[in-house]
């Protein structure tokens, strides 16, 4: 039996794909956890499939598609104002397995000093770490072979990971950095919204980590972006998690960001320049929102 209260949230759209697996996943989780999800307009059928199913899930029907960080925010709140000992936010392409939040947990109670922690990210084989995960986590120690669980190498990992970044899939917050840090900042439209918090949690002097011994399911298929999508993710939302963080500190927040921009839109393509137009008409709620992200609480 485990003694912390657990809100597990998950954001919801067009989920039938996965439903079920998430769903029933978190029933056989080992330890008791209420379950909180925001619905982002579903057409599927998602609603009903969930409260159908799983009536004691605490659903949240949204009247727009408010986004991955937004629709957060409202379980994070939820469970600011409950008073939950952790939070575990859930892609609802991914699954737990019945020992991966009692794990965590363990491991929180050892690290107090680690405010984020994932477990491993697999592929839905359950044997291959997901493709982003390999990219953005690097556990793999004197060599450049993708690690598998299967490896012999796997059971030599230590107990746990200090990263810079790790994809907010599988993300288990304590309580005492979701009351300093805050909820998701409403700067970012779709994608980057992670990279920020984790910014913010560490201008907090919050860690964040990887427990090797826990481990989770993201069932999506790895990237395969086209080239108008990755302009967006690296001239849009890079410039997004730049001058939105605590930890890049120019002289001039606002020169910095209106000269990068009007430097992009004079030498930059279509493509660039629209993006840099965006920046440039936003930049007033971006700056904004980047004070208020300073403030414990922040967005909640």
């Amino acid at each position: 039996m485990c003694d912390y209260s657990i809100l597990v949230i998950v954001v919801t759209y067009n989920a039938m794909p996965w439903a079920k697996r998430c769903f029933d996943s978190l029933e056989t989780s080992n330890v008791e956890l209420d379950v909180f999800v925001v619905d982002n307009g579903s057409s599927d059928g998602t609603q009903q499939f969930i409260r159908d199913n799983y009536p004691k899930i605490i659903f949240k029907q949204s009247e727009s598609n408010l986004g991955f960080g937004r629709a957060n925010n409202i379980g994070l709140r939820y469970a600011v104002e409950h008073n939950y000992d952790y939070v575990y936010l859930l892609n609802q392409d991914a699954w737990v397995m019945p020992e991966t939040l009692e794990k965590l947990i363990a491991i929180s109670q050892n690290h107090p000093e680690y405010g984020i922690l994932s477990p491993m990210q697999m592929k839905a084989d359950c044997r291959h770490l997901d493709g982003n995960f390999i990219k953005n986590v690097l556990l793999i120690k004197k060599t450049e072979k993708p690690l598998f669980i299967e490896d012999a190498y796997f059971d030599k990992l230590e107990e746990i990971y200090e990263v810079d970044f790790v994809m907010a899939a599988h993300w288990l917050i304590t309580r005492r950095c979701l009351e300093t840090v805050g909820g998701f900042s409403p700067t970012f439209p779709h994608y980057g919204e992670d990279s920020n918090y984790i910014h913010r949690a560490m201008y907090w002097d919050f860690k964040v980590g990887i427990v090797p011994s826990s481990q989770a399911v993201h069932d999506r298929a790895d990237a395969d972006w086209s080239k108008e999508k990755q302009i967006y993710i690296e001239e849009y939302i890079g410039d997004l998690i730049g001058y939105s963080s605590p930890l890049f500190v120019p002289r001039n927040r606002r020169l910095s960001l209106v000269r990068k921009c009007i430097v992009s839109i004079i030498l930059g393509n279509k493509s660039v320049k629209k993006y840099n137009l965006s920046l440039l008409k936003e930049r007033n709620s971006i700056l904004n929102n980047y004070k208020l992200s300073l403030n414990k609480k922040a967005f909640l």
